[in-house]
C-alpha cells in the first residue's frame, strides 16, 4: 500500500485535481484501470531491474545483497552511481539515469504543486497566475531547507512521516467516510458503470468497506508501534517531533481549514 499510495499519488489529491479536467462523462473505470495497470508493470520492471543491479554489485564486491541494499537517497546517489560507473559506456548511461530522475522529480513537482495551487485559486477565488506565485513561491522558501548542511536528515524524515503517517492517515479517513458515514460506495459506482465500458463488480466496494480499512489500519497501528519503541533512522526524538509529527499534524489540519472553508460562490 504505501508504494501504491506515492507512485499513484493517492492521498495527495493530485487524481482529483487532474481528473477534474477531464470531460464530464470520460470512462472513469477504463482510465484508471490503464493507469493503475501501467504504473505496476512498470513498478514490478523497476523492481526486477533494482535487485538484478544490486546481485551484481553484491557479487561484485564480494557482499551479501542485504548489506548492499539501501533505499531511497542512498540507492539514487550512491548504490545506481556505483553500478552505473561498472558498465560499458559509464558517461553516456550515467547522464541518462540522471536526466531520467530530474525528470522524474521534475514531473512529480509539477503534480504535487498543481493540487495546491488549484485550491488556492478556487477556494480563495485568485486568479491562476496569483496562485501559481503564492504557492510556488512559499514551495521554493521551504524547499530551500532541503539544500541545508542537514538537508538530507530532514528531508529522510518528512519522507517517511508524511508517507506513513500523514498520506495513509488521509486514505484511511477518506475510505471509511466515503463507505460507512456517507455511503457514497453505491452512487460513485452506478456513475462509473453509467460513463464507462468496463463495470465495477462488488468485490470494489467489499473492498473499500473492509479491506483498505483494515490493511490501512493495521499498516498503521504496527507502524505506529515500531517508531514509539524505536527512533527512526536512530533520530533523536525532538527532532522527530519537531520535523515528523508537527508537519504532519500541520498538513493535516491546513487540509482540513481548506476544506471547511466555503467555496466563493456559496453562501
Amino acid at each position: 500500500y504505501g508504494q501504491i499510495f506515492y507512485s499513484l499519488s493517492i492521498g495527495f489529491a493530485i487524481m482529483i485535481t487532474f481528473s477534474s479536467y477531464l470531460p464530464k462523462n470520460s470512462d472513469i473505470t477504463n482510465n484508471a484501470f490503464i493507469t493503475g495497470f501501467s504504473n505496476s508493470a512498470f513498478e514490478l520492471l523497476a523492481g526486477i531491474g533494482v535487485f538484478a543491479a544490486l546481485g551484481f554489485m553484491a557479487s561484485q564486491t564480494g557482499q551479501d545483497v542485504s548489506d548492499v541494499v539501501e533505499g531511497g537517497i542512498g540507492l539514487a546517489f550512491m548504490v545506481f552511481p556505483e553500478i552505473v560507473s561498472q558498465m560499458p559506456a559509464s558517461a553516456l548511461f550515467g547522464f541518462l539515469f540522471f536526466i531520467s530522475l530530474v525528470l522524474a522529480g521534475l514531473s512529480s513537482m509539477v503534480s504535487i504543486n498543481e493540487t495546491y495551487i488549484a485550491a488556492l485559486q478556487e477556494k480563495f477565488n485568485l486568479s491562476r497566475r496569483k496562485s501559481v506565485l503564492i504557492g510556488v513561491s512559499l514551495a521554493s522558501i521551504v524547499s530551500v531547507l532541503y539544500a541545508t548542511q542537514g538537508g538530507l536528515v530532514l528531508l529522510d524524515t518528512v519522507d517517511y512521516f508524511v508517507n506513513n503517517y500523514g498520506v495513509a492517515l488521509v486514505g484511511l479517513i477518506e475510505v471509511v467516510g466515503i463507505a460507512w458515514f456517507a455511503r457514497e460506495l453505491n452512487n460513485l459506482k452506478s456513475h462509473a458503470d453509467e460513463v464507462s465500458d468496463l463495470k465495477i463488480g462488488s468485490w470494489w466496494q467489499f473492498s473499500l468497506r473492509f479491506i483498505t480499512p483494515l490493511v490501512l489500519g493495521y499498516m498503521m497501528i504496527q507502524n505506529l508501534r515500531t517508531d514509539m519503541i524505536h527512533a527512526y533512522g536512530d533520530y533523536p526524538r525532538e527532532f522527530l517531533f519537531n520535523f515528523g509529527w508537527t508537519i504532519v499534524i500541520g498538513a493535516i489540519a491546513l487540509g482540513a481549514f481548506i476544506t471547511i472553508k466555503k467555496w466563493p460562490n456559496e453562501n
